[in-house]
């Protein structure tokens, strides 16, 4: 059987809710990689069908949200395009667009944490996304 792309059917949304309980998941940057172990698979199918999401959609979704949790769903992003083979963003991955909002913000990233992003993932674009 050959897959085909489907387009988004326009079922899946992207709620506030949906990434506070995903950045909820991660309990320290030690336990992450087995921490997102615990994304059920209807998250799992519902990020992936959120890929195209635009950016200001990702961010209007994490407006409510605390720097920590945004981190925390950075390493969510980070670490499940790893292990979810159907979380293929590439330069789409909200991560990057996480970290635009937080330096807009003026929040400043620590540099152990994108050294820490940049260990675990194999994604060029992470941490901040195509060059041009």
């Amino acid at each position: 059987m050959v897959d085909t792309w489907q387009p988004n059917s326009g079922n899946d949304t992207l709620s506030t809710e949906t990434l506070m309980s995903l950045a909820n998941i991660i309990h320290s940057e030690d336990s992450a990689k087995n921490d997102i172990n615990a994304i059920s698979e209807s998250d799992i199918q519902l990020i992936a069908n959120l890929i195209n999401t635009p950016e200001d959609v990702w961010l209007k979704a994490i407006e409510p949200l605390k720097n920590d949790q945004i981190l925390n769903l950075c390493r969510v992003f980070t670490l499940g395009e790893m292990a979810f083979s159907n979380w293929s963003f590439a330069g789409k991955n909200p991560t990057i667009y996480f970290l635009r909002y937080l330096k807009a913000q003026k929040v400043v990233v620590e540099k152990d944490f994108i050294r820490w992003l940049k260990k675990n993932t194999d994604n060029r674009y992470i941490p901040f996304g195509p060059a041009l």
